[in-house]
């Protein structure tokens, strides 16, 4: 199953029943408020943390399994990350670690930011597929980045989760699909999914790569 919806992800989540969603898995914009990354959309959110903490609640309301929430902490947003990280203690099962192997230098003598946390939120423990899963993922810095969105997730990181973390016909959400990354991973590993985007020009690249991916058997 394919559902691919063009809308804001706030109104369109209103649309899905209660815990109908097996496991969510997806990466809102940063708020980095300089506009470097999107063609069509601003990256400014003026009250960030209650507008993360909104989409939190919506995706904890229509899933059943975990929600895997990636973000980046940055010079603007530092404060809401940490801050959101405290309110969903309770539900706050794991914080995986995405290392980036070669991430760009900072100027002077700022730290290099060089990783990304995935929130895992859910009512029970993590639990993997394999024996042995470690809570952090390796990689290179994406090199497979369009002119017209420069913060596509890194294709070996979505694949790694829905191996790891999702079943064979689980039914997987984006809201933020961009251009369908997640979509993709799922395509390949016999996963159902539904991708909501604000931007048509996304939907309509993620629709193109999703339905060219091939199938993994093994």
């Amino acid at each position: 199953m394919l559902n691919l919806i063009h809308g804001d992800c706030l109104e369109e989540m209103k649309n899905i029943p209660d815990k109908s969603i097996n496991v969510s898995f997806t990466s809102p914009p940063y708020n980095r408020k300089r506009n470097d990354k999107y063609t069509n959309y601003n990256d400014v959110v003026v009250d960030y943390y209650g507008w993360m903490c909104t989409v939190i609640d919506e995706l904890l309301r229509v899933t059943d399994g975990y929600v895997f929430f990636n973000i980046q902490k940055n010079y603007y947003n530092k404060p809401d990350v940490f801050k959101l990280i405290g309110k969903y203690s309770e539900q706050l099962q794991e914080i995986i670690i995405w290392e980036k192997s070669n991430p760009m230098p900072a100027s002077g003598h700022a730290i290099t930011n060089a990783h990304e946390y995935f929130l895992v939120l859910g009512n029970k423990p993590l639990k993997s597929n394999t024996t042995y899963t470690k809570n952090i993922i390796t990689t290179s810095v994406n090199s497979k980045m369009t002119k017209e969105h420069k913060a596509v997730m890194h294709q070996g990181v979505a694949d790694w989760f829905i191996q790891k973390f999702t079943q064979p016909n689980d039914v997987v959400l984006d809201c933020f699909m961009g251009l369908g990354t997640t979509g993709v991973a799922c395509s390949k590993f016999g996963r159902d999914f539904i991708g909501i985007e604000l931007d048509e020009s996304y939907l309509n690249c993620a629709k193109e790569r999703i339905l060219k991916t091939d199938i993994i058997t093994d």
